[in-house]
């Protein structure tokens, strides 16, 4: 016997959520709210770890995975949603070997952090208590259990709102749902908990009230009221969002990351920015994103699971499962989709559109181009209106350009096409076939004329 063990009750429906998705996995700054509770677990010294699930256990477990929280994390199902002291007796059932302490949370509850749990869990282990409960001050603690203490700072009990008397209903100190519990007396006495309440539930705020029936010690850390907000609505899942917006822009901020305007700038909890960045107003960073360096980002951009180079710029631009090289630029008015790679100093400009694509070192598609399944080389020259033809009505084909190529203006490279180092394109010419190196190809369909490219060179 003995370490901690930690337990987090999702298996709430949400009804007020009106959704057919499980409360918890609702997302809040790019991860669902189940999500954010095992992140602030993960860095504590936890033995087992347990999610109590409703029916959907299927999908809470994807999601879990897919947030990069599965592993080491086992799950149960409460089949009947009979409240959360019979959810907690699941957990326990589920723990591989016999702690001596229980971490429980609820599912809900994002903005709690590590250092907090941290905090409780070193309280617990120094005043030997049997329960330690984390609560907060709130100005208008509707909804919420409020906490009852006898002399000194013992609690007594937890009052739900439904069961609170008048003079309950007037104290201003709530229940965060968040507990640390002696496993055995836990064990012992979560069996017996009833359910004459006005829910008709078994609670497991009364838990305290029969360890102080008993004679033990229950105590309470208090905390910001800010951290202990759970979602029981959509209303409730936006004002948390923009409590953890706030607070990622000011981790951000003190790590050296410039963020114009905090209140109008996006950023996932999964996103990481390096030092010197700049990021402007009306910004989305969201998924796996990686800001290199005095990378500038915005206004108006959205960036998706990315990677942005250092001294790379993306302005009025959306970005998607790509990556961008340093000294890269993108914009305005530009929409990157899956698969594309810029090189270095490459750059795609006003209302141009790539998708798995590669642009080499230096090359430049300034405006008004779609290239899709196309391989470019260093050193070449887009202009606008140009276009990859890579569907033919059955499948995709690829486009190769090789270095130092010139692409006159409304050129259509129909797949799978190749055109040779130094050739150039004339303006408005269709390519069906293969353009050898350093020739030129014009017309409806295009014709070689060679020797007569190399443009690039020229204007050199």
């Amino acid at each position: 016997m003995g370490g901690i063990a930690g337990i987090v009750l999702a298996a709430g429906t949400g009804k007020r959520m009106n959704s057919d998705l499980p409360k918890v996995l609702h997302e809040v700054a790019g991860r669902p709210l189940v999500a954010h509770v095992l992140a602030a677990f993960e860095p504590l010294p936890l033995g087992d770890r347990v999610v109590v699930c409703s029916e959907r256990l299927d999908d809470i477990e994807a999601c879990c995975a897919t947030a990069g929280f599965a592993e080491g994390v086992s799950f149960v199902v409460q089949e009947e949603a009979r409240g959360t002291a019979d959810a907690l007796r699941m957990g326990l059932t589920r723990l591989g070997r016999v702690p001596e302490t229980v971490l429980v949370m609820n599912g809900a509850t994002p903005l709690v952090k590590t250092e907090t749990l941290s905090a409780l869990l070193s309280m617990h282990r120094d005043r030997g208590a049997a329960a330690t409960l984390l609560t907060a001050e709130l100005g208008n603690p509707t909804a919420y259990g409020r906490i009852v203490r006898g002399f000194g700072d013992e609690v007594e009990k937890i009052v739900e709102e439904r069961d609170a008397t008048e003079l309950e209903r007037s104290i201003t100190e709530v229940n965060a749902g968040v507990y640390v519990f002696n496993y055995a007396k836990l064990e012992r006495l979560v069996g017996e908990v009833d359910k004459a309440n006005a829910q008709g539930e078994y609670y497991i705020t009364d838990i305290i009230g029969m360890l102080r029936s008993a004679g033990d010690q229950v105590v309470a850390l208090g905390t910001d009221a800010d951290e202990i907000r759970g979602v029981k609505s959509r209303a409730h899942l936006a004002e948390v969002g923009e409590l953890m917006r706030a607070r990622i822009a000011d981790t951000w901020m003190s790590e050296g990351v410039t963020i114009v305007d905090p209140r109008t700038t996006y950023i996932d909890a999964t996103v990481t920015i390096a030092r010197d960045a700049l990021i402007r107003p009306f910004s989305f960073l969201e998924g796996a994103t990686s800001i290199g360096r005095r990378a500038e980002v915005g206004p108006q951009a959205r960036v998706m699971n990315s990677v942005l180079g250092d001294d790379s710029v993306v302005s009025f631009a959306v970005v998607r499962d790509s990556e961008l090289g340093p000294r890269t630029s993108v914009g305005p008015f530009a929409s990157l989709r899956q698969g594309t790679k810029l090189g270095s100093g490459a750059h795609l400009g006003s209302f141009v559109e790539t998708k798995n694509t590669t642009v080499g070192e230096n090359s430049k598609v300034p405006h008004l181009s779609y290239l899709g399944d196309a391989e470019i080389g260093r050193g070449v020259n887009v202009g606008a209106g140009s276009i990859t033809g890579n569907w033919d009505g059955r499948g995709k084909h690829r486009t190769v350009i090789e270095d130092d190529v010139y692409i006159s203006s409304n050129t259509t490279m129909v797949a799978p096409v190749r055109i040779g180092k130094g050739a150039a394109t004339g303006a408005g010419a269709v390519v069906r076939q293969d353009v050898p190196p350093e020739a030129l190809a014009v017309g409806v369909p295009a014709r070689m004329i060679e020797g007569k490219g190399n443009k690039m060179a020229k204007e050199a």
